[in-house]
């Protein structure tokens, strides 16, 4: 049996007799590449792949170890520097931390454990880190969510777990987070995934249109029931159906769900006979249900049934480490669909979106990055750019709740006024009002659309487009 390959680490020293000392101490637990310099110690980072630790002497002649470091750091910035140095006074370790941000800073002459220690502390992080972003690119390849942060990482494992079981599945968030995409995942990759997936959103919807829809109904079982209907339970049969935001059900309606569950039976509405379902019930919330069941808000009986396995969705301001990627992702998949070329948000711009709170969650974010890249006329978003174009102060964020209106309100008012504006003093032309606009016609009808924009009767029918 073959033995697993060992992990690589860099050891970087000027001082052949130190560079011998640490090549024995190490060389029988890790695969030990040896440099004598720091120009030696960039090349033999360029030559291998998947170094996870380099322990760096600081002063060398030419290219001292904080030059080095930081030229490896711009080729990789996965491996963990351990700066270890014998003339500490030459050097302000807190300046280092600042401006570096190693691993850690070790001084020579400290016992060897303390080295030692560090070196195994950073290899495991090295691969901590490694196999978050392996997990986190197959998630997103597999279920369309992106995130590397702790919080994703547990929803990754459970949709993982969740959807090999027919076990029934409580995904909790607030509005915007992602409910419906980790319902899909765990649907699309079950063994359910060939048959019927149905949603529907509960929220504030007559009761007995939510039943319909659920259950069917015959004709004649109500005013506008002109025709038998097949309802979702009927056609999702060995599949999966959602019920999003499951709070603002009726009580009437969570009974007769929890006889689904409890039995798979089901009436069309108006009809006598039962019938029989087989289907997997996933639900969503962004409300306290435990709360609701204490105040007699919400059937006991039923939140027990559905309770099943929780999946809490963290809000973005609890994973703000996301957000530069989130914003990457969203770049790439927008400029593809819009066929323009791809723009660059500037860290200062980031630094800007970070500072938000974003109450609309990863939804206010993908509206944002959407405007923003429709209607700037630059390549490079810039803070400015974000501050001015969409009519904020930073001093905005830190405001009373009761008079903000959220970042995604103000794109959307902001956009739509733009549009507005443009269409009125092009007579509704909308392909002046694209060149006016600078965007391409095709993307200013799919705004149109979005917004609700209502277009003169001339222009639609196409006398001046």
């Amino acid at each position: 049996m073959s033995e697993a390959p060992r992990h690589k680490i860099l050891l970087v020293d000027d001082d052949p007799d130190v560079l011998e000392v640490l090549g024995k101490l190490f060389s029988g637990e890790y695969a030990v590449i040896l440099a004598s310099s720091g120009e030696e110690a960039v090349a033999r980072f360029k030559e291998h792949a998947d170094i996870a630790a380099v322990v760096m002497d600081i002063r060398m002649p030419d290219m001292d170890g904080i030059t080095a470091a930081r030229q490896i750091k711009r080729i990789s910035a996965d491996p963990a520097i351990i700066f270890h140095t014998g003339y500490p006074g030459d050097y302000d370790e807190e300046e280092i931390d600042k401006e570096e941000k190693p691993f850690d800073y070790v001084l020579k002459g400290e016992s060897i454990s303390r080295l030692t220690r560090s070196v195994r502390n950073a290899v495991d992080t090295f691969h901590m880190r490694k196999d978050c972003r392996q997990r986190s690119d197959l998630a997103e390849l597999k279920y369309g969510l992106v995130g590397r942060s702790a919080g994703m990482q547990d929803v990754y494992e459970r949709i993982h777990k969740l959807s090999q079981t027919d076990g029934k599945v409580m995904i909790l968030g607030e509005t915007g987070t992602g409910k419906e995409l980790v319902a899909r995942a765990i649907h699309f990759n079950s063994r359910r995934k060939n048959e019927h997936w149905m949603i529907i959103n509960c929220n504030h919807r007559p009761p007995g249109l939510v039943e319909s829809e659920l259950f069917g109904h015959v004709k004649g079982a109500f005013t506008d029931a002109v025709a038998d209907r097949v309802g979702y339970f009927e056609i999702a049969d060995r599949g999966t159906v959602m019920l999003d935001e499951i709070a603002d059900l009726d009580k009437v309606t969570q009974g007769k769900i929890l006889r689904v569950l409890e039995t798979g039976e089901f009436q069309r509405l108006g009809a006598s006979e039962w019938r029989k379902t087989n289907i997997r019930i996933i639900c969503a919330t962004n409300k306290n249900l435990e709360k609701m069941v204490h105040e007699s808000a919400f059937r006991d009986d039923l939140y027990f049934r559905l309770k099943g396995v929780h999946i809490f969705l963290p809000p973005l301001r609890d994973r703000k480490s996301d957000i530069p990627l989130l914003i990457d992702r969203f770049v790439q998949r927008l400029c593809e669909e819009y066929s323009t070329l791809p723009k660059v948000f500037d860290q200062s711009a980031i630094d800007v979106l970070l500072s938000y709170d974003w109450p609309g969650n990863v939804r206010e974010l993908l509206d944002t990055v959407e405007s923003l890249i429709t209607l700037s006329d630059s390549d490079i978003i810039l803070a400015e750019d974000v501050r001015n174009y969409l009519d904020f102060k930073y001093t905005d964020f830190v405001v009373d709740n009761e008079n903000r209106r959220s970042l995604n309100q103000r794109v959307r008012d902001f956009t739509a006024a733009c549009i507005v504006q443009a269409l009125t003093e092009t007579h509704s032309n909308v392909a002046a009002a694209a060149r006016q606009l600078g965007v391409d016609r095709a993307n200013l009808r799919k705004m149109i659309r979005r917004y609700g924009i209502a277009v003169s009767k001339r222009q639609k029918s196409g006398a001046a487009s």
